[in-house]
């Protein structure tokens, strides 16, 4: 019995790594969309993923993903970007190369943008860093309650598209689904609230004024 024991304790240690990570191995892609189980990504920006990442693969042999990482735990499972790296080690290791991912840890709130090693040259960290900076963080909402489905879905199907668009064109290829984005688009979106906000302080400071004046 002592023996049966020992042999069960040294077996449980060998395994512990990987029951520790045994939701994260075993999340298998439905079609080119992982995760998603709490429909974060809503559905009509999941279904053109699949058919223009089906294109993609069939003019390239690309496989490019997106990840939503929706498991609500007490406090976040992936809070540090280690251990984010470390999950992505684990589940991207599964798929097939040559690849490209679009994540959202939808708890921590935080995107990422990976590629395999065989894509480095066209889509290595600078360029989905680019991706992510001018095609995504500028349209993440400040407040909570802007934080909705349809709110993040456009902004990972904005990095999306450009990964796309940046795959076109180092194939001289044209996606029939890829969907119009560039960065004039969303500088131009950026440039908009400036302004609008720089209008709201004249006014305010017109305001003021006149207001002060009309009382003397």
């Amino acid at each position: 019995m002592k023996l049966f024991l020992k042999r069960f304790a040294l077996i449980a240690l060998c395994f512990a790594p990987a029951l520790l990570y045994a939701d994260s191995s075993s999340r298998s892609p439905n079609g080119y969309v992982i995760g998603n189980t709490h429909a974060v990504l809503v559905s009509k920006t999941q279904e053109l993923i699949q058919l223009l990442s089906a294109e993609i693969f069939q003019k390239t042999g690309i496989r490019v993903y997106v990840d939503i990482i929706d498991d609500i735990a007490i406090s976040p499972k992936y809070p540090t970007k280690q251990a984010r790296k470390e999950y992505q080690s684990i589940v991207y290791a599964q798929l097939q190369q040559p690849y490209v991912v679009v994540s959202l840890f939808v708890q921590e709130r935080k995107f990422d943008l990976v590629s395999s090693s065989g894509l480095q040259a066209f889509l290595g960290a600078k360029v989905l860093d680019s991706v992510y900076f001018d095609y995504m963080a500028p349209l993440i909402p400040e407040k909570e309650q802007d934080i909705t489905p349809q709110r993040l879905s456009a902004i990972l199907l904005n990095g999306y598209a450009e990964i796309a668009d940046i795959i076109a064109s180092q194939y001289a290829v044209k996606f029939e689904h890829n969907i119009s984005t560039n960065e004039q688009g969303v500088r131009s979106f950026v440039r908009f609230i400036m302004y609008a906000m720089v209008l709201i302080l004249l006014g305010l400071f017109a305001l003021a004024h006149f207001s002060r004046k009309s009382s003397s």
